[in-house]
Formats: C-alpha cells, structure tokens, sequence
C-alpha cells in the first residue's frame, strides 16, 4: 500500500513539473528575455549582469523540503532558438529535462547522473512517469527522430 501511495505523489508530481515546463516552453516562444525574467525569475533573485550579458535566467523550482528543480533558460544572442533545461535536487536527483521554444519538438527527459553519485530514491519513477506523457521522450528518441543518429 505505501508503495502505490507513493506511486501516486510521484504521479502527481510529474502532473505539476509537466504544466511547469509547458509553462517555460510557451513563455520562451511569447515572451522576450526581459519579459521571461519578470514571469520566471525567483523573488530576490534577478539575473546578475553576466547572465543578462548572456541572456541567461536561473531559477528554481521547489516542490517541497525533499524535491527541487534548478532551471536554467537561455534566450542565446545569436539568434539561435531559445532553450531550457534543468536538473532534478533532493528526491529527484539525476532527473534532466530540456527542451526549446519551438513548438513541434518534443521535450526530453532521461537520467544523467554524474560518475560515482546514486540517484535519487524518486528519479527513475519520475523520469517514467514523464516519458509516459504525450510529447516527452527520451533524448535519444528525439536524436533519432532529427536523424542526428543512426
């Protein structure tokens, strides 16, 4: 039984972090950087001038004690298409999310944690749950897909 309760917070979990991201993707599409920093950026906690240079925003997402997401959001001054990822604290250690602007492409989600560290006690059901859900996949998927793989 306290397994499939604990099934269901992640479940749900995933619901808030999948509005959350769809929120982001829309913002980059809409919203110039300036206007992204006034939606997004965590009170007291306005890009410092070499991310503004960058057109960079970092925030984070907090879903409790246990559980947090650090975001970074780039409006690249190239030109190129504006982008996001982040990386899950806490509960969800070793979840990576990314994604862009643009509408038809899919957002990725996969584990990547770094050499040596263990995962959080939630990121593999996370990840699951997020990649069950119509437009996420695995970032291999999405390579595949551009054809950026054999």
């Amino acid at each position: 039984m306290f397994r499939w309760g604990r099934q269901a917070a992640i479940n749900e979990r995933a619901k808030m972090l999948a509005r959350m991201v769809m929120l982001i993707c829309h913002g980059l599409r809409t919203k110039n950087y300036d206007e992204f920093v006034a939606s997004f950026s965590n009170p007291a906690r306005e890009p410092d001038a070499s991310e503004q240079q960058g057109g960079q925003l970092r925030f984070q997402m907090r879903f409790s004690p246990t559980c947090w997401y650090d975001a970074v959001a780039e409006y690249p001054r190239t030109g190129a298409t504006p982008h996001f990822y982040m990386h899950g604290g806490g509960d969800d250690w070793g979840v990576f999310i990314s994604g862009n602007a643009k509408a038809k492409r899919g957002v990725t989600v996969d584990l990547n944690v770094p050499s040596g560290s263990h995962v959080g006690c939630d990121a593999r059901a996370m990840v699951r749950a997020l990649q069950a859900m119509r437009g996420w996949s695995r970032f291999s998927e999405l390579e595949r897909a551009l054809g950026m793989v054999d």
